[in-house]
This record gives structure tokens, sequence and C-alpha cells, in this order.
């Protein structure tokens, strides 16, 4: 089972299903309630910031190559993700931090439990050579670990040309299709400019390790101070003016009617955002297991409601479109953070996340994280795409 990225706004409607995709919206803008499409000339902010932040890091990278996913985020660090689609089994991650020692790691694991290294099995056949290795066992992530260089290596050389992996023999066995292992390796290998190096995972060689870039310097978003309290009184009367302001966005959206079902009005919230102005959640979908809203932000007497579209991270997947809806959206004002966790579904094995930080006139992606295949992950353990410093 595979999703999308708007994808997961996706499972909010009925949420056995995907919805629709949002749609796409210009980053890290405000529109009036009256107009949810368009950007007027009066727009609360543009996206400037972010986009000049993003010009000094390197581009998120995802890829789905067969079996397994490739992740890299805006500091260059990366991981090769090998899920069944749609089914449980075996789960194997390989993450490598930049640079010629970058540090690396290798996770193995399934839903049900820790399994046991001699019960490895390639192509259904016992490998001594995995058996022996200095496997770390994770009881809590479920998972069998390597962590020294040298080790995954000879993992990956032992693997690397079979076609299934499993953990015991016969149909149940927990196991996983290593069709794309070979390719992800390389592309990580390729996009850390690691190529030809001894410490290439696909294609190493006696290129000098010092020429592996580090790093590159990590956007700075700026956190606005902690925003006077908002009573709960104020709270319920924002969320009562901002939803009537809100009624031709609500239609746009295609959301579902305070009639219909659950009532959505007992799902919207308000917060506080600065001095003058407070953050309001207008629900627009709701069901078993999360919900979407459309945000606002709003003069305190409830006046002005004006549409807010967090930023997407910039460069992924050749868009950087905004977040027309948030999932299960918060707000913490004490440090400025605006949140989304959408599951692709209930088993939140799949799905994004993603923070903002209120810098006092925007809203600035600080952190995001997605896996849009769905196959036994840990829940909510997506690899993240992009990463910033925060500084108040």
């Amino acid at each position: 089972m595979s999703v999308v990225r708007p994808l997961v706004l996706a499972c909010v409607a009925l949420l056995a299903a995907c919805a629709e995709p949002a749609p796409p919206a210009t980053p890290d803008t405000a529109v009036t309630a009256s107009a949810p499409s368009t950007v007027p000339a009066t727009a609360v902010h543009d996206a400037d910031t972010t986009a000049g932040a993003a010009r000094s890091a390197v581009a998120p990278l995802y890829r789905q190559l067969h079996d397994f996913t490739v992740a890299c985020d805006n500091g260059l660090a990366c991981e090769a993700i090998g899920v069944n689609d749609g089914a449980f089994g075996l789960v194997l991650r390989l993450s490598r931090a930049p640079g010629g020692d970058g540090a690396q790691r290798l996770q193995l694991g399934t839903a049900d439990g820790t399994p046991e290294p001699a019960s490895l099995r390639l192509d259904g056949v016992a490998v001594p050579e995995l058996a022996v290795l200095p496997w770390r066992r994770d009881d809590d992530r479920a998972a069998l670990t390597l962590d020294v260089p040298a080790d995954i290596s000879a993992f990956i050389a032992r693997v690397g040309n079979g076609a299934r992996l499993s953990a015991g023999s016969g149909e149940d066995a927990p196991a996983l299709s290593l069709s794309g292992l070979r390719a992800a390796l390389l592309l990580i290998d390729e996009h850390q400019q690691r190529l030809d190096t001894p410490s290439a995972w696909a294609r190493p060689g006696e290129r000098d390790s010092a020429a592996v870039p580090g790093a590159p310097a990590l956007p700075r978003v700026h956190a606005a101070p902690p925003p006077p309290a908002l009573s709960l009184q104020d709270a319920t009367r924002l969320t009562v003016a901002v939803r009537m302001q809100a009624a031709d966005a609500l239609r746009e959206a295609d959301c579902a009617s305070p009639g219909e079902g659950v009532d959505m009005r007992s799902q919207d919230a308000a917060y506080p955002l600065d001095a003058e102005h407070a953050l309001v959640f207008v629900a627009c979908l709701s069901g078993a297991y999360q919900t979407s809203s459309l945000a606002f932000r709003a003069v305190r007497d409830g006046s002005g409601a004006a549409r807010i579209v967090p930023p997407g991270p910039p460069g992924l997947d050749g868009t950087s479109s905004g977040f027309a809806l948030l999932t299960n959206a918060d707000y913490a004002p004490d440090t400025a953070t605006l949140s989304h966790f959408a599951k692709g579904r209930g088993l939140a094995d799949c799905g994004e996340a993603a923070q903002w930080r209120y810098d006092g006139q925007a809203f600035q992606l600080a952190h995001y994280a997605e896996l849009r295949r769905c196959g036994g992950a840990a829940p909510g353990d997506f690899p993240t795409l992009w990463r910033t410093e925060t500084a108040r």
C-alpha cells in the first residue's frame, strides 16, 4: 500500500481509504477566509524567508526504487528503507550521516518483535555469515542493530544479490523483498558524493574519502516569544467568530457540515499567537483516528480572519506546495510550534509529520518527515526530509 504526499490529509474523510489530495497552495501564505485559493496583495506574509533559507541547504530527496525507499534530508543525512507494500514482514533500514566518516546504522526488525539472528534466511537458505554478525538487540524498537561500518558492509555484501530476506522458514515467516536495495544504496552513494570511495555502500573504490562533503549548514528559524494567555471564554468566542467568517473557505475545501455525523464545531480550537492575534483551527473533516482543519490567524477580538497555509519542504519532488489542510493540528504557544501529524492508515506505519515555528510574522518550516509506503514500520517513525536550527 503506497501513499503519496498530500496523501495523508488523505485518510481523514473515511479513513479507510485515501481522499483526494489537497489543492496546491502558495507556500507560507495567508489568504482571506472568503478566498481560500487565491493570494491577495494584502496577504499576511510571504515566502521569502523560507525560500532564502532553503537556498543555503541541499534539496531533500525522496525516491521509491522497487521495494526500497530512499530519503535524504536537507542536511545530506540519508536512509534506505525496505518494507513490504501493505503487508507486514521484515523492515530493513540503513541510515548514514554525510561526510567521509559519517555515522552508519542498520536496523532489521518486524512489527511482532525482534528477530533472532540465527533465523535469518536468504532466498530460503540459512546464512551463517549473517547469524554471527555482532547484532545488538533493541527490543524497544523490535529490531536487530549494527553500528560498525565494517559489519554493515559485510551484511550488504552478503544479501545484496539476493531476492528475499526472511526471519525463519515457511510461508508465514516475516520476509522482505530485496528488489531495489542495490539501486537505493547506489543512489545514496551518489547523493552524498561518496561513489568510488572506500566507505561507499554500493560502489566502493580508492577515491579519497576526504573528498566526500560534510553536512551543509541548516536553515535557522526564529521562534517568537511566548504570547499573553488566551482564556477559555475568549478561545470559544474566537472559534465561533472565525468559523462564521470561514464559511466560503470551508465550502471551497469540501468540508463536512456541522450536522453531518460528528459536529465539527466541537473540534475547533484557538491558541494565543502574539499580543494581538490568535491562531484558530476550524475543523474540516473528522474520522476514526484523525481530524483535519483549516488554520486562520485572527485578531483577538475575532475580526480579520485570514487563512494560513504553512509551507512545505522546498524542492521536495519538484514542488513546495503548502499545507492547505492540517491533520491532528496542534500549537504550543510557549515554543511557537505548530504541528501536523497525518497517518497514512490507522497503524501510523506510514504518513507524514511536520512542525513550523512562528517568528512573529510567518510560520517557517522547522521539521518534516514522511514515509509513503505502508508496510509495518514503527508507528510514526518516518524518515526526516527537512531539519532546521531554532533560535529565540
